[in-house]
Formats: C-alpha cells, sequence, structure tokens
C-alpha cells in the first residue's frame, strides 16, 4: 500500500497468521460464553431447594388447584402447572436433576471410553483387535431404542439413567482416544522411550496422556449435550425419572399434556433443556477453534 508513501509488506506467514489469531480470539469468546450459561444454570440448579417448599414441588398448591397461571400469577413467579404446582420450583429442581444425571454419567462414559482407547490404542494387537470390535458393537446399536431396552433391565431413576447412558457413549469416546493414541503411538519419542525401558504404564502417563487432555475436554463438552437430551428423552418417555421427582424430560412430558390451556408447562422446561445444551455446544466449539491443528470449519463460521 503506498497511498501516504508508505509500502507496507505482509508476508504469506503473517497473512496465514491473522486467521488464525482471529478463529483463536472467537473461540475464546464463544467458550466463555458457554461456560458463563453453564455456570448460571447451574447456580440455579443449586439454589433450588430456595425455590419453594416440597408442596410447590410434588403436590397441589390449594391455592391454585386446577387453576395454571402464566408468569405473574402471585405467588408464583413462573405460573404453575395443570395441577397448581409452582413451575419455578419444579424447574430448578428438574434441572438439578438433569446436571446431576448429566455430570455423572458424562464423567463415567469418557473415563470408561479413555481407558478403552487407551488400552487399545497403545498395546495393539490382539488387544486391540478384541476391544475395538466391541467398541463397533456398541456403536452400531441404535441409540434410542438399545437405550429404551437397557432401561428396562437395569431399571429407572437416577441409577438406571447413569447406567444407560454412559453405555451408550463410551464407546464414541473410546473410538476417537483409540485413534488419537494409535497416532501418538507411531511417534518417534514414544518409540524411543519404550526401546529404552520406561515401562509402558509410565510411558501412557507421562507422554501419552498429557496430549489427550485437548481431545478430552472436547468430547467431554460435546458428551455433555448429548447426554443432555438422551437423559431427558428417557425420562420423556418414561424410562428416566419418574413423577412426581421433577426432571426436564418429565416436564415435558407433562408440559405438552396441558400445552392447549397451559403453554409455560412446556415452555420452561423446554428452554432450559435447549439452554443446556448450546452452553455445552459453545464451550465445544470454542475450544476446538483455539486448537491450532484443527481446521474443521463448523456451522458456527461465517
Amino acid at each position: 500500500m503506498t497511498g501516504l508513501g508508505v509500502t507496507t509488506t505482509v508476508t504469506p506467514k503473517a497473512a496465514a497468521h491473522r486467521p488464525a489469531a482471529a478463529r483463536a480470539s472467537a473461540g475464546r469468546g464463544l467458550w466463555l460464553t458457554g461456560l458463563l450459561l453453564l455456570l448460571a444454570l447451574g447456580l440455579l440448579a443449586l439454589l433450588a431447594p430456595l425455590t419453594g417448599s416440597p408442596y410447590r414441588i410434588h403436590t397441589e398448591s390449594l391455592t391454585a388447584q386446577g387453576l395454571p397461571g402464566g408468569p405473574g400469577t402471585p405467588g408464583h413467579p413462573l405460573g404453575t402447572d395443570a395441577i397448581g404446582r409452582d413451575m419455578l420450583a419444579r424447574a430448578a429442581h428438574g434441572l438439578r436433576s438433569t446436571l446431576v444425571i448429566a455430570a455423572v454419567a458424562n464423567l463415567a462414559s469418557v473415563g470408561l471410553g479413555t481407558v478403552v482407547g487407551l488400552v487399545a490404542g497403545f498395546y495393539r494387537g490382539w488387544i486391540d483387535q478384541v476391544l475395538m470390535r466391541t467398541v463397533d458393537v456398541f456403536l452400531s446399536v441404535p441409540t434410542v431404542l438399545s437405550g429404551l431396552a437397557l432401561a428396562s433391565i437395569v431399571g429407572q431413576g437416577r441409577t438406571g439413567a447413569v447406567v444407560v447412558i454412559t453405555a451408550l457413549y463410551w464407546a464414541w469416546t473410546a473410538r476417537l482416544v483409540h485413534g488419537e493414541v494409535t497416532r501418538l503411538r507411531a511417534r518417534g519419542w514414544v518409540e524411543a522411550a519404550l526401546a529404552h525401558g520406561v515401562p509402558p504404564r509410565t510411558v501412557l502417563r507421562r507422554h501419552v496422556l498429557p496430549h489427550l487432555s485437548t481431545i478430552l475436554l472436547n468430547i467431554a463438552a460435546l458428551n455433555g449435550a448429548s447426554v443432555v437430551v438422551v437423559g431427558a428423552g428417557l425420562s420423556f418417555l418414561g424410562a428416566g425419572i419418574q413423577p412426581p421427582t421433577p426432571e426436564l424430560g418429565n416436564l415435558l412430558a407433562d408440559g405438552s399434556n396441558s400445552m392447549m390451556y397451559a403453554p409455560h408447562a412446556l415452555v420452561v422446561p423446554l428452554v432450559l433443556v435447549i439452554a443446556t445444551v448450546l452452553s455445552f455446544v459453545l464451550i465445544a466449539e470454542g475450544l476446538n477453534r483455539r486448537n491450532p491443528l484443527s481446521k474443521r470449519h463448523s456451522w458456527l463460521d461465517a
């Protein structure tokens, strides 16, 4: 550029660095936004006991029996459901149940999948074949049908939901971790450590696991979005947490039955589900954009 007699030269390296820096900056904004949203939802769930006495959650309110109201109903900021139960109290407690299930199931599925992927990708041979063929079997079954079938075996409630979700999602984590560990296993520094007699467990702990932190964070974030949907879906279909204990899934089921005369009973839990899923998606996308090795363009790219 020579408008004022000054010539500016942009090297190819500097030009290539600008999009990467802009992508990383956008990624930081995305995951911070997602994290703040998730923290706000977690705070609402944490403060759920302060939203009302037990009768507002599990039983009828005698002051609003059969009179579902919208926002602004005296004593009920978000109105009541079809039998007069306070929607704010039930939504907060339902969100708490959903987040607890999502957190435990996510941790269990990512942990189990990481162990299987590490062992299969590092030791290879017949161990790799047995473990990864098992993973292929779990990945091939339909999620909804297998989830309902497994729920009928392990039972309903929080424990049953955690077991079902873990069984549905550990294999996905194992497949991704296996691919990354296989790539790392072929690196010269790993082969050199093994050749010098370093125990395999030490190589895994010191030289392989630290390189998996980024991909594991992405997996956990994306897993969180899926786990919330599946957990709520199980309760919606009657295979998860059962009424009168509130959970976003069974609140959606209750709201769908009364949507013609109390639409807010459906809208409130639906907004919470969407917000929770969105928070995990934003965190995952932000982490992906901040990864300099990632070349993937997502639906959030302009």
